[in-house]
């Protein structure tokens, strides 16, 4: 039951994987001095709620807390319990749990700040056409994190149909944010999008399929400077696949990205390296 458990965690938990791009915690701490780096993050977090809460409608604070708490709690929550539960189930439990709060917390801050601009939102999401409606370009940035910290809920549940069954509506915001404006920011939404194509029950038999088309526009709309694409292929498609080959050169050409090249990639490639390294650890584990 617990391998079961880690399995589905490590699978849904990639659809976020790139989220940390834009980061403000010096990327230098959390290579080097990641329990430093999480103190700060947790200490701007509880700023940030404060703020929100002596002004619970304003837009831009409300961005800010979806934003900063889903970093926080899958920069470093949610990879610190992927990595504990494999050594000690009930202590890697109790960080997925703590995870979980802060992401349903961050969940409601992003559909409060996009109820504020379309009060009927929620009936929005239940339409099953959109082609009279058009968001904007602004929107993107809400839809983005709203679906991230909504995919962090569902990740940290650890396969609770509960949450499962609303994998539905983080592709939802996904697609919407794609609609207007699909390059955002050097194509995170497309990484997303690959984790997303392999959880979606559709799409049939052709997940994978999409999966790979997502990949080569994420690789494409970063130039090849972001590891997570690879990282996230690897980890869901070539581990369905058993494809150990491709898992082992995918998490490799990951590593030899120079992380370097592109500043506001740089904490994200921390991350996604280290978690390819951990990978190549497991791969005894994923592997059969």
């Amino acid at each position: 039951m617990a391998e079961s458990h880690r399995i589905w965690s490590q699978k849904l938990s990639v659809i976020f994987l790139f989220i940390l791009y834009t980061a403000c915690t010096p990327a230098y701490l959390v290579r080097n001095q990641p329990n430093l780096a999480e103190n700060i993050y947790a200490l701007k977090v509880d700023r940030i709620e404060k703020q929100v809460a002596r002004n619970p409608d304003n837009p831009d604070l409300l961005l800010k807390a979806v934003s900063n708490l889903t970093i926080y709690s899958y920069g470093f929550l949610m990879e610190k319990a992927d990595r504990e539960v494999v050594k000690n189930y009930h202590q890697g439990k109790k960080l997925y749990h703590r995870a979980q709060n802060i992401f349903n917390r961050a969940k409601d801050y992003g559909l409060r700040g996009i109820k504020f601009h379309y009060p009927g939102f929620d009936s929005l999401m239940e339409a099953t056409k959109m082609e009279s409606f058009t968001f904007k370009k602004e929107d993107v940035p809400f839809f983005y994190w709203t679906a991230a910290a909504w995919g962090g809920t569902i990740s940290a549940s650890r396969g609770d149909l509960d949450y499962v069954v609303e994998l539905p509506k983080v592709g939802w915001l996904l697609e919407r944010a794609i609609d207007v404006d699909s390059d955002w920011n050097k194509g995170v939404l497309y990484s997303a999008m690959i984790s997303y194509s392999m959880k979606r029950t559709d799409q049939g038999g052709k997940g994978k399929k999409l999966a790979r088309l997502y990949f080569k526009k994420a690789i494409e709309s970063s130039g090849g400077h972001d590891c997570s694409p690879y990282v996230t292929l690897a980890e869901l498609v070539s581990v369905n696949n058993q494809d150990q080959k491709e898992f082992e050169e995918l998490l490799k050409k990951a590593l030899t990205i120079d992380i370097d090249i592109d500043p506001e990639l740089k904490l994200s490639n921390i991350i996604a390296q280290s978690r390819a390294r951990w990978l190549l650890e497991q791969k005894e584990e994923l592997f059969y």
